[in-house]
């Protein structure tokens, strides 16, 4: 038998603030129930072999005052990205707990609206995001160096930032959750697992602004540092408006033997994207033994691989991204796949096998597209690679649409070695030169 909240004296109206109550029934232990209506709350903590069974119809809410929040620094763990205009509050929260579980037919709701409504005229993006609010909420759902979680079939949206983060968990199973961010809220990825191990995460659907999924490794809040690893990602549906349905990268640790299958990739800017370092404050993630296999991918950008994610970021990234496999893979594309390494670091390693992509597009293009998009380069190659070495394409085909005319070449290798092109259709053809000094 599970706790009703309600005999905690919960209301669940959408007008009173349950905050203590909810809070009541989780110190008491076990799961708590929670029938239908919509709970209107601050920050609530799980705790061990305890969590939230949500039926369909009910809804926990985030309550816009914000004294009903933790404080930044509520465990040593906590991070504050005050470059991104975030505080370090949550909705939901466990820390170094067991057995934790967040399941049922319910929501959990960010009430994004409730700090940002105003639109951004300074991104130049149409329509315009969001303007964030540098108090506003950050992780929804914030579960940090926890054992054996459990989090299932409930929806998560509306986050006024990431929807949910994992961070140096263990033993964890995600399944048939379904999260729902605004396309006009920057930053609200869907999933994050950063230094996770032993991951599943299948059956779920994710459709956000900001990346859908990511591995990350940013092992230093950690008490604890873990290796991100042993990670399967199955039989999902992914879409990133303005970002990366799958992204890998950030921090400073590593991201290793993680697999990704019958995934289907919609309507995003980029579909895969492995970067090691994304910040300059960063010294970059290692990342080796990654497996694509059986994707449908339809995205502006398929993939983009790079040691370091800006040119600009100096000195350039000494880190390694290798033995990575992209295989039975099919989907339409019009912005330029790039792998682009540095002399620094190695990008190494890398196959396609079995890949039919269909190009439109233009080819050439800068940065930013007509509505003001970032990140939406392009140059006149399907593949884009530069100083890179092992890069395999076997039985790849790239067909061209009829107004394609901007485009050169299938691939495009600078300062490369050790390029391998088996049994492909490149009837634009293959370009090799040196890399410039």
């Amino acid at each position: 038998m599970y706790a009703n909240v309600k005999e905690f004296g919960a209301a669940g109206d959408g007008v009173a603030v349950d905050t203590r109550a909810i809070q009541r029934a989780l110190d008491a232990g076990g799961i708590v129930y929670f029938p239908p209506g919509t709970y209107r709350t601050g920050t609530i903590y799980l705790r061990s072999r305890g969590g939230i069974l949500l039926d369909a119809g009910a809804v926990i809410q985030a309550n816009p005052d914000l004294s009903d929040y933790n404080a930044d620094d509520f465990c040593p763990q906590n991070r504050v990205l005050r470059d991104e205009l975030v505080s370090g509050r949550h909705l939901i929260v466990a820390v170094e707990q067991q057995e934790i579980t967040i399941a049922g037919e319910g929501r959990i709701d960010g009430n994004f609206s409730a700090w940002m409504n105003e639109p951004d005229p300074t991104f130049g993006v149409t329509p315009p995001f969001f303007k964030r609010h540098p108090e506003r909420p950050g992780q929804m759902i914030y579960l940090c160096e926890c054992t054996d979680v459990r989090i299932r079939d409930v929806e998560l949206t509306n986050a006024s930032y990431w929807h949910c983060f994992l961070h140096g968990c263990e033993r964890v199973t995600i399944s048939g959750v379904r999260i729902y961010g605004s396309p006009r809220v920057i930053n609200n990825d869907g999933i994050d697992l950063d230094c996770c191990r032993h991951v599943t995460v299948s059956g779920c659907i994710i459709l956000t602004a900001d990346d859908s999924l990511t591995l990350r490794a940013d092992f230093e809040p950690l008490k604890k540092p873990r290796i991100c690893e042993y990670i399967t990602v199955s039989n999902c549906v992914f879409s990133s408006d303005f970002a990366n349905a799958i992204r890998v990268g950030v921090g400073n640790g590593e991201i290793r033997r993680c697999t990704f299958s019958n995934i289907s990739i919609s309507d995003s800017r980029t579909g895969i994207c492995v970067a090691s370092r994304y910040w300059e404050r960063d010294r970059g993630v290692t990342v080796s033994d990654l497996d694509f296999n059986g994707l449908q991918l339809y995205a502006r950008r398929p993939f983009c691989i790079k040691l370091d994610n800006q040119r600009t970021l100096n000195p350039p990234c000494a880190r390694r991204i290798g033995d990575l496999s992209f295989s039975n893979i099919s989907g339409t594309a019009e912005r330029s796949s790039y792998l682009t390494g540095n002399p620094e670091g190695k990008l190494e390693g890398i196959t396609f096998r079995d890949l039919r992509l269909r190009y439109g597009g233009k080819g050439p293009a800068p940065d930013r597209d007509e509505h003001g998009h970032w990140g939406c380069s392009s140059t006149a190659a399907a593949f884009e690679l530069e100083n890179a070495s092992g890069i395999e394409f076997r039985n790849v085909a790239i067909d061209w649409e009829l107004d394609a005319s901007g485009w050169r070449q299938d691939v495009r290798a600078t300062g490369c070695d050790r390029l391998e092109i088996a049994d492909c259709r490149f009837r634009k053809g293959v370009e090799e030169k040196p890399l410039l000094t």
